[in-house]
């Protein structure tokens, strides 16, 4: 697995005989932006992420920068602290072996998306009449290779577009890797091309396209994992932001969200 930047990461191989994840045996957990200021990598679950991350990105010493001096693995990313981390982990045991990043594209500075394709990506914000403050940015998309081809991935796509619906965004872009197919798993769940142009990242040995999707197209598309999810995503956006009643929508402080609309156990 390869990762940089804002490149989309799903592992999740068709075709295995695994048993696919489920409510039951993968627990989701919600991690919400840093307050302003703060470094992100300081608090344990943080630690956890980026230590985690470092270790499936490192893929046995084929990407040695995500492995320190000292030993211990480490993937630290400019954009972690503006964004939510969706996390899958084994509801048995706790342990984490999924991770994905949303970020409100706007707080970026830069939007990897933009920084890199921007004429692509202001043709797909003016072709679907959004702006950016519409946009999450999606990227480092882990699955740990334990526990690929158990539709991890798949889970980790519908819990990142319930979690969009939740916070009122009309969009997740991402650009994703084509040297071993994730773009087409992305397509594969519902995604679509944005741009048909490719773009090198020599660091990590792949190229990137831009792909798009509308959260609720794509949930209608996984209904029934949807109704599934949204419940977890639901009950932890209520424990980060307890007493609200309506999507928290990011305006530059992630401490005070100003609305969040209920939806538990109603249909995703």
């Amino acid at each position: 697995m390869r990762n940089d930047d804002a490149t989309a990461r799903v592992h999740d191989q068709q075709g295995s005989q695994s048993t696919d994840a489920s409510p039951e045996t993968v627990r989701l957990e919600i991690r919400p932006p840093s307050p302003r200021g703060t470094s992100f990598g300081v608090e344990p679950w943080q630690c956890e992420i980026r230590s985690f991350r470092g270790e499936v990105i490192y893929e046995n010493g084929r990407f040695p920068h995500f492995r320190r001096e000292d030993g211990e693995f480490d993937d630290a990313d400019e954009h972690d602290g503006r964004a939510y981390h969706v996390l899958a982990r084994l509801r048995a045991t706790g342990q984490l072996i999924a991770s994905a990043r949303i970020a409100p594209a706007e707080s970026l500075a830069p939007s990897k998306v933009m920084a890199l394709d921007q004429s692509a990506a202001t043709r797909l914000l003016r072709s679907e009449q959004l702006r950016q403050s519409d946009v999450l940015e999606g990227a480092r998309w882990v699955v740990h290779p334990r526990h690929r081809g158990q539709s991890i991935g798949r889970l980790l796509v519908v819990a990142s577009n319930v979690l969009a619906r939740q916070l009122q965004r009309k969009l997740i872009w991402v650009l994703a890797g084509t040297a071993a197919g994730q773009d087409a798993l992305l397509r594969h769940f519902g995604f679509w091309e944005a741009s048909p142009d490719r773009h090198s990242m020599p660091e990590v040995g792949d190229a990137v396209k831009l792909l798009a999707c509308r959260p609720e197209q794509l949930l209608h598309r996984h209904a029934e994992l949807a109704m599934q999810v949204a419940p977890a995503v639901n009950d932890e956006l209520a424990r980060i932001y307890p007493g609200r009643q309506s999507s928290p929508v990011d305006h530059g402080d992630h401490n005070e969200p100003e609305t969040w609309r209920t939806g538990r156990r109603r249909p995703a």
